[in-house]
């Protein structure tokens, strides 16, 4: 028997601003949305139907559980739930082009405590479009930041949904518990072997825009576009040892375009990179292990992936703020060690710019 009512958005483990997708048997011209199993909001549809996506509504920004009920005039036609849904807030879909650089930003991002031999910063409002950087083309030792790519170029080439899938367990553990072992798995899953997962992970990655990021090993030719905002420019460029090397720019161009996906645009959306994916991709990067450089500071929900070696201590995130998200990279490297607490001050700074420089429009009307 066909069931009458299927929510397609949200779904379980995925991060998800109030986008509420279904398709039902009987049309259907109200939706009650409850949260945790409380009423959150009636939605009335323009006119009845069998499918629709509305909102986004907005949801509490912790982890909840969705019911969706779909009703016919007074008839309750069906209804679903997803647990496991980390909710966003409304604006978390509201992205404009970076097109300007923030003066004050790049002067506060030049100013800022060096904790380390060399460090780099990458600050993008994407409700704004406006940004700010400092040293944001230098090439550092990625460490466990290479993972980002990997998940992306992953869920790209899989055209079935990702969560409770064979390799569902080995990307949970190569995200949260940033396992060396499991990302190499997925490398093996995606490409047959660890190098040519590395392979395929590096094309994407420099499809996407991240010209400077290398999965295997070796540097690239200075492939950036000088007029770039904000700027990618080498102001103190470490010595990197082999072989995975990524930029603070790179890492911010990757995280942004998940967090595009997620909105249904963007160029990892054109390489099939869909809403589900970057909304799952979202949820698993907001349920690391580590606090990393950016989360300690905010009381806003951060999705992120760190690096962390002797030498190198690196967080890029997007941290979702009431007026829209921000895409925030902090990267710190010495020879000898980096200093923790001084790295988690120089995220907190970068942090302290996207929220402060890097103004956005005023959210308007209620939301969560």
């Amino acid at each position: 028997m066909a069931v009458a009512f299927t929510m397609d958005a949200p779904r379980p483990f995925e991060a998800n601003p109030g986008l509420i997708s279904f398709h039902s048997s009987t049309p259907v011209d109200r939706l009650e949305v409850r949260i945790d199993g409380r009423v959150f909001r009636i939605v009335d549809l323009p006119a009845p139907t069998r499918r629709s996506t509305v909102g986004p509504i907005g949801l509490p920004s912790r982890d909840v559980t969705v019911t969706v009920t779909g009703f016919s005039g007074s008839q309750r036609v069906g209804s679903q739930t997803a647990s496991d849904v980390l909710g966003l807030p409304r604006a978390s879909m509201s992205i404009r082009p970076i097109g300007r650089t923030s003066v004050r930003g790049q002067l506060r991002m030049r100013r800022l405590p060096r904790p380390a031999e060399a460090v780099a910063g990458w600050a993008v409002d994407l409700s704004a479009g406006t940004g700010a950087s400092y040293n944001a083309g230098a090439r550092f030792t990625a460490a466990s930041t290479a993972k980002l790519p990997i998940l992306i170029a992953l869920l790209i080439n899989r055209d079935e949904d990702i969560v409770g899938s064979e390799v569902w367990g080995s990307v949970q553990a190569m995200i949260r518990r940033s396992s060396n072992d499991a990302a190499n798995d997925v490398l093996t899953a995606l490409g047959g072997s660890t190098a040519s997962g590395g392979a395929i992970t590096t094309a994407i990655a420099h499809r996407l825009g991240a010209v400077q990021t290398e999965e295997a090993a070796g540097y690239l030719a200075d492939n950036y576009d000088r007029r770039l905002r904000p700027p990618v420019l080498v102001d103190n460029q470490p010595d990197v040892p082999c072989c995975k090397v990524t930029t603070a720019h790179d890492l911010g161009i990757l995280m942004q375009s998940i967090v595009e996906a997620a909105a249904g645009r963007g160029r990892a959306r054109r390489l099939g990179l869909t809403g589900r994916d970057a909304r799952v991709a979202l949820w698993l990067l907001a349920h690391t292990d580590s606090p990393g450089l950016i989360a300690p500071w905010t009381r806003f929900i951060t999705a992120h992936k760190i690096g962390d070696v002797n030498r190198a201590w690196h967080d890029v995130a997007a941290v979702f703020t009431l007026h829209g998200p921000l895409i925030v990279v902090a990267m710190t490297d010495s020879a000898g060690g980096v200093d923790r607490s001084a790295s988690a001050q120089f995220g907190r700074g970068v942090l302290e710019i996207a929220l402060e420089d890097l103004p956005a429009p005023a959210v308007t009307g209620p939301d969560r």
